[in-house]
C-alpha cells in the first residue's frame, strides 16, 4: 500500500515539474517573439523615449511570466496560483541566468528584485485564472 501511493506522489510531482518547464519555456517563446516585434518596431522608430525601455521591459516580463503561469495551470489543471508562481520564478531564474551571462559586473540590481516580485505574483495570477476561470472544466 504504501508503495503505490510513493508511486502516486512521484507521479503527481513528475507532472508539476513537467508542467512548469513547459510552461516556463512557453513563457520564453512568447517573450522572445514580442521583443523580436517590439525590436523591429523600435528600429524604424527614430525617436524612443529614454526612460521606456525598462518599464517596457518589465511589462514583457510581466506579460510572458503570466502567460507562463496560465500555461502550466492548464496542463496541470490544479493548484494554479502555486504552479504558475513557481512558473514565474522559474521563468525570472531563466532571464536572471541569460542576463548576468551576458552582463560585465555580474551584480544583481534592484530591478531585479522587483521583476523577481512581479513575475511570481503574475504567474501566479495566471495559473489562478487558468484553474479558476470561465471556460472549459472537467
Amino acid at each position: 500500500m504504501k508503495s503505490s501511493n510513493a508511486a502516486s506522489g512521484q507521479r503527481t510531482l513528475l507532472t508539476a515539474v513537467k508542467a512548469i518547464v513547459v510552461g516556463s519555456v512557453s513563457g520564453a517563446a512568447l517573450c522572445a517573439v514580442v521583443l523580436a516585434l517590439c525590436a523591429l518596431a523600435f528600429v524604424s522608430s527614430s525617436n524612443l523615449p529614454h526612460g521606456f525601455l525598462s518599464p517596457f521591459i518589465l511589462a514583457v516580463s510581466v506579460l510572458s511570466a503570466g502567460f507562463s503561469g496560465f500555461v502550466t495551470a492548464r496542463i496541470s489543471r490544479r493548484r494554479g496560483l502555486v504552479y504558475g508562481a513557481v512558473a514565474g520564478l522559474f521563468l525570472y531564474l531563466l532571464f536572471l541566468v541569460s542576463g548576468m551571462g551576458l552582463s560585465q559586473n555580474g551584480t544583481i540590481s534592484q530591478e531585479a528584485e522587483v521583476r523577481l516580485l512581479v513575475m511570481v505574483l503574475s504567474g501566479g495570477i495566471g495559473g489562478f485564472l487558468a484553474v479558476n476561470g470561465k471556460g472549459r472544466r472537467k
